[in-house]
This record gives C-alpha cells, sequence and structure tokens, in this order.
C-alpha cells in the first residue's frame, strides 16, 4: 500500500514539473498594489448594489401595495430591508461591512420612501429590537402577522420605542442577487432581480412592468400550475408559455396601478433581443419576443381605453365556460 502511495505522489510531483509555462516576462504586480486594487473594485461593485437595493425597494414596494386587493396572499410591512454580514457571500463580507455598514447582527438597509417605518423616523443603520434581539426579516415579519405595532429602535447606541402603523402589501418578498445575467424568476413566494436586470432596465417603469410580471407569477400561481402542466403533458414546455404570457398582461395592470407610466414598455423586448437574438424566433418555455411585444402592446391599449372609459383597472379574467381552454391534454 505505502509503495503505491509513493508512486502516485511521484507521478502527480512529476506531472506538475511538467505543466506548460508562460512564453513572455510578466511585469510584476505588488501585494500592496493589488490589496488597494482589490478594495477599488470591492467598493465600485458595493456601491452599485447599494444603489441597486434602494432602487428595487423604492420601485417594488408600490407595485405590493397598490395591488394588495388583487393579490390572493397579503402581509401587514413596514417597508424596510433588512441585511447583516451573512446575506453577502463568504468573500464579500469584509466589503459588506466596509461600504454598506453590514454587521454580524441584523440592521436596518433600505428604507421605503413615506412607508411606515420612514414616518416612524427609522433610519439606514438602525437595530430593530424584539424581545430584547435584534430582529431578522423573518422574526420582524413574523411580529407584524400577530400583530405587531411597536418596537424598540436602536439609533447610534440610544433606544427608543415607535409605534408603527402597518400596511398591507402582496406576500412576495424581494431579492436582489449579484448576477449579470438578465434575469428575473419567482417561486411563489419570492421574487428575485439580478444585478444584470436591474442595470438593463433603462428606468423605473420598465423595472416596475419586470416586478410586476413575477408579482403575477406568485399571484396566479404559476409555478404549482406549470410543473403541472408540464408532467401531464409529458414534459412538453410549450404548455409552460401561456403562464409567461398571463404574467406579462396581469403584471402590466400591477404596474399601471401601482402608478407607473406604461408608455412604449414593450419596447424592453426590442431591446432584449438585441442581446438575445435567439429568442426571436424561438420559443421553449417563453413565448418568442415578437410574440410578447405585439401582447403588451395590445394590454396597453387595453388599459388606456379603460382609463379613457373610466373603468375599473382589472385584468379580463376568464369566464367558467373559457377557463380550461389553455389546459393541456393528459
Amino acid at each position: 500500500m505505502w509503495g503505491r502511495r509513493a508512486a502516485l505522489s511521484l507521478l502527480a510531483a512529476l506531472s506538475l514539473s511538467a505543466c506548460a509555462g508562460t512564453a513572455v516576462r510578466l511585469p510584476d504586480v505588488s501585494l500592496p498594489e493589488l490589496r488597494s486594487e482589490a478594495i477599488t473594485q470591492e467598493t465600485r461593485a458595493m456601491a452599485v448594489q447599494d444603489a441597486q437595493a434602494e432602487r428595487l425597494l423604492r420601485v417594488a414596494r408600490p407595485v405590493l401595495l397598490a395591488n394588495a386587493d388583487l393579490c390572493p396572499k397579503t402581509r401587514p410591512d413596514i417597508g424596510v430591508m433588512i441585511h447583516s454580514e451573512e446575506n453577502y457571500p463568504k468573500e464579500l463580507r469584509i466589503a459588506a461591512r466596509r461600504e454598506l455598514g453590514a454587521r454580524m447582527s441584523p440592521t436596518v438597509f433600505k428604507i421605503a420612501p413615506g412607508g411606515p417605518a420612514d414616518s416612524a423616523g427609522i433610519k439606514a443603520g438602525d437595530t430593530l429590537y424584539l424581545d430584547g434581539e435584534p430582529a431578522t426579516a423573518r422574526v420582524l415579519g413574523k411580529a407584524l402577522k400577530d400583530g405587531l405595532t411597536t418596537l424598540s429602535v436602536e439609533h447610534k447606541a440610544q433606544r427608543r420605542e415607535v409605534t408603527l402603523v402597518p400596511e398591507a402589501v402582496c406576500d412576495s418578498r424581494l431579492r436582489l442577487k449579484p448576477s449579470p445575467a438578465i434575469n428575473a424568476f419567482a417561486d411563489g413566494r419570492t421574487i428575485t432581480m439580478t444585478t444584470g436586470m436591474m442595470g438593463f432596465t433603462r428606468d423605473d417603469d420598465e423595472l416596475a412592468l419586470i416586478i410586476g410580471h413575477e408579482l403575477a407569477h406568485n399571484t396566479m400561481g404559476h409555478i404549482r400550475k406549470a410543473v403541472g402542466n408540464y408532467i401531464l403533458s409529458g414534459f412538453a414546455t410549450r404548455y409552460t408559455r401561456p403562464f409567461e404570457s398571463e404574467a406579462d398582461y396581469v403584471g402590466l395592470y400591477y404596474m399601471v396601478r401601482a402608478g407607473f407610466d406604461p408608455a412604449d414598455v414593450e419596447d424592453f423586448w426590442r431591446r432584449l433581443a438585441e442581446v438575445d437574438p435567439r429568442s426571436v424566433n424561438r420559443a421553449k418555455t417563453h413565448p418568442t419576443f415578437p410574440d410578447r411585444y405585439l401582447r403588451l402592446a395590445a394590454t396597453r391599449a387595453e388599459i388606456e381605453a379603460k382609463q379613457i372609459a373610466g373603468e375599473p383597472l382589472v385584468p379580463n379574467f376568464k369566464n367558467d365556460d373559457d377557463a380550461d381552454e389553455d389546459a393541456p391534454d393528459a
């Protein structure tokens, strides 16, 4: 046994010594220079993360708030994002502490303008205490559902009691995911936006469109339905496409009901086609970009007609007679 291990070790050493090297003399980089540049890049990355988190809360919360009466599930909310070092990848936790004020214990990261927390004077960096312990987002959410209206707030080492009047919002949590991919997705309870998608959206109206789309996936039960269709249809992806079209349709209503401007919002799909041209004519789990562009434009016209007529901005839901027209064959 020892002889075999020695032979394997010798073989590994010989293999490493035979690895190819570079053909040029690379310039030297000192460790201080490397560390300085790393800090520069971390600082810039955290600045983007900070701005995008603030924008996500500022744009998404009005959508969740304005559509609470259409959502099957709601939750009481005070308009805060809470974070701690654990919310960041291990390699970025020092930078998050330095640039974003993240700590080992949870603190307030962002405040929704005009929300209950903002009205109560809660600030970024404050610690919210429940039963003597710093409150995580999960703990705070449960306490609000249980009827919490007062809590202890620590600001610069000074504590005070604040009274809150929570607002009912659609029960979908917000998550910002560091990723260059232009993507957003929902899982039934959460709306996740990548930093790539945040950077791609040209303005808050376009971002609200994407948020409304993902919220519609959650409120319309699309994840459960899509899985069921996929199985019943013998794993055919075409039966998931109608849910994407429905999320586009319902999501645009959600966006407009929250006060965002839908003018030319369908242009999102033309711009996305510039970076993903294959999806112009390819339809697998999602409709083609031309299909989504035209249906979104038609939905916008439908909404504008209702606004002119003074009709309620509510999606045109099917009657019982046509409720099953898109159901897959078993």
